[in-house]
């Protein structure tokens, strides 16, 4: 599979610290590709993005290697979206 160069993007990104949160990932690259790289229904990608709680750990190993990241990198940024205080959080 030929990868997307965003995906590159993303990796150097999150190894030089530019995207903290797992959501800035997504200004970088569109859901809609990496929903599809998942082999995973659009909608059901986006409410993940939306709640990552929901994500399971296969998810999060699938998209550390698409990123070809560390999955502790990954894992990071989604725990900065969760413990984000409420009021940066969208309703």
């Amino acid at each position: 599979m030929n990868k997307d160069r965003r995906y590159n993007a993303i990796k150097s990104m999150i190894e030089d610290g530019s995207i903290s949160s797992f959501k800035e990932i997504f200004e970088v690259i569109p859901k809609t590709l990496v929903s599809k790289d998942m082999g995973m229904n659009y909608q059901t990608f986006t409410r993940k993005v939306a709640e990552p709680d929901h994500i399971n750990f296969r998810e999060l190993l699938f998209m550390s290697n698409l990123f070809d990241v560390n999955p502790e990198n990954l894992f990071r940024r989604i725990v900065s979206d969760l413990s984000a205080p409420a009021s940066k959080k969208k309703k």
